[in-house]
């Protein structure tokens, strides 16, 4: 692939070094205007093939480049070549990065940054088909629909260089604002601010694969990465949002089987009476005397019953206890509920307590015919009636709620792990919208 992209390119070129006198290699002659010598690091204005002027000294790279100038590839489709190495760093702050220009056939440059193991492929609206101006939000920007918010703003300098290009890098003035939407950023750069001359261009993340790939490398040759990248694609966020959607399919399906279940069994009602209690004078001192309820039949294999009791108590309370009983075999099923309630008036506020009314559920009644015996009591010896409802077959939705938590438990882990993840990234910007602490 290397022998067919070098084909769109012209041979390289030298010149003489006006400082040095050593030769300089051009990688594209057509687009050279500025170049730095390889040996004395001057940095030249290219008038003619046979003259330079210094423009001024640079320091010699802290790195050897990994990517080689002249090297070609092809990303995107499009054919690239290198041409220029820089080393840059932040105004007023250690942070430091490199830049690799690269050159296309008829769609100009664009720019492979490296900061800390993490690339970025970056390009302006001339090798960009489909580019559309991005709109300003004041603290975001909007790009072909997609919200980008501001990361980080800064001024880059140029410390070292090696190759060349067609307008003077290093001497230029840039204010740069990054807004992300990984994996893609929106870059503004103001240039000489005194011409306001706005340019804005798009990156796109590339990992040490796909750079190790495109130049035929060893994975290993490159810089390792450390941290997260600015606009790094979230693994965190994929697994979330991938487990809502999942989750979201397993709850719709909960809810269709309710549905499903409540139709095959709905509820029936086995009794509903209200029924006369009677004080026992021999039972004790709250003992009513007990009694058994008419006899139902429950039709299903297997099903619930739910038994609800109510009575007029008045700052007082009553008690039962249920026992189920199958006329067949004399199985039986005991259950126990109280209901108590009290009001009154305390410091001129009004002020009550418990309920007239409760409810308890027996799971797993076979089928069968069955009645009920009833043995109340109560600290009002003049409570005469007592309420009781059965109902067999009673939706269960709680136990639905119950299955629908804990699907959410995943996307809920999902969930943190990728906000912590993105809490780690933006702690490398001023401009976090996580809170200290949070």
């Amino acid at each position: 692939m290397e022998n067919s992209v070098k084909s769109f390119f012209r041979l390289s070129e030298t010149i003489s070094c006006s400082k040095c006198k050593q030769n300089i290699v051009l990688y594209e002659p057509a687009k050279s205007e500025y170049v730095v010598c390889p040996f004395c690091f001057s940095y030249l204005h290219i008038f003619t093939r046979a003259e330079t002027r210094l423009n001024r000294k640079l320091e010699k790279p802290e790195k050897s480049p990994v990517l080689k100038l002249g090297a070609t590839t092809n990303i995107h489709g499009v054919d690239l070549k290198i041409i220029a190495y820089l080393e840059k760093k932040e105004a007023g702050t250690s942070y430091h990065w490199r830049e690799y220009i690269l050159t296309s056939h008829d769609q100009g440059y664009v720019t492979l940054s490296e900061f800390k193991g993490h690339w970025n492929f970056i390009a302006g609206e001339d090798f960009l088909p489909d580019y559309k101006q991005p709109i300003s939000y004041g603290t975001s920007v909007g790009y072909k629909d997609v919200e980008y918010k501001l990361f980080n703003r800064y001024t880059p300098v140029v410390t070292a260089m090696l190759g060349e290009v067609d307008w003077d890098v290093v001497n230029e003035k840039v204010k740069a604002t990054e807004y992300i939407a990984p994996p893609f950023m929106v870059v503004k750069e103001v240039i000489n601010k005194s011409a306001n001359l706005t340019n804005y261009y798009i990156g796109e993340y590339l990992t040490r694969d796909e750079i190790a790939k495109a130049f035929n490398l060893d994975k290993s040759s490159l810089p390792e990465q450390i941290g997260i990248g600015a606009n790094e694609p979230s693994k965190a966020f994929d697994r979330w949002t991938s487990s809502l959607k999942i989750t979201g399919i397993a709850i719709i399906a909960v809810l269709l089987l309710h549905l499903l279940f409540d139709a095959v069994k709905p509820e029936k009602e086995l009794i509903n009476d209200d029924f006369s209690i009677t004080y026992d004078t021999k039972g004790g001192a709250d003992a009513f005397k007990s009694f058994i309820t008419p006899s139902f039949a429950i039709d299903d294999e297997s099903s619930n019953i739910e038994f609800e009791i109510a009575s007029g108590v008045d700052n007082n309370w009553l008690e039962t206890t249920i026992v189920l009983v199958n006329e067949a075999d004399n199985r039986t099923w005991e259950v126990s509920k109280g209901i108590e309630y009290y009001h009154g008036v305390e410091d001129g506020e009004s002020w009550s307590e418990g309920s007239t009314k409760e409810s308890v559920l027996l799971s797993d009644i076979p089928k069968g015919k069955y009645h009920l015996n009833v043995y109340p009591s109560s600290g009002d010896v003049y409570r005469n009636s007592l309420y009781i409802r059965a109902t067999t077959n009673v939706s269960m939705f709680r136990n639905t709620l119950i299955t629908i938590l804990l699907l959410c438990i995943f996307p809920a882990i999902c969930w943190y792990l990728m906000r912590n993840y993105e809490k780690r990234r933006w702690n490398n910007s001023d401009f976090s919208p996580f809170v200290e602490g949070d």
